[in-house]
């Protein structure tokens, strides 16, 4: 599973995708962003979606913690870089 938050990139990485031989490629219209800002913990996508810029986390009300820390496996779901 590869997700991204819309725009450019989005029309890109399934372009490569396809002419690499991937069969199954969708997009969401409008990237996952916008998805979560319609549907929140509603939709399919249950967890949080972090993105590298001004925004940082997005969490809808409900939204489940998916990741885990590497060193003591605790829920976690803010990015490091450490």
């Amino acid at each position: 599973l590869m997700y991204c938050t819309g725009g450019i990139r989005c029309e890109k990485a399934s372009a490569y995708l396809k002419s690499k031989g991937v069969s199954d490629v969708s997009q969401l219209s409008g990237g996952i962003h916008r998805y979560i800002e319609k549907f929140g913990s509603k939709g399919f996508f249950k967890g949080s979606n972090f993105v590298f810029d001004s925004r940082g986390l997005q969490k809808p009300v409900g939204a489940v913690t998916m990741g885990k820390c590497f060193s003591c496996e605790r829920n976690e779901e803010r990015m490091s870089s450490d």
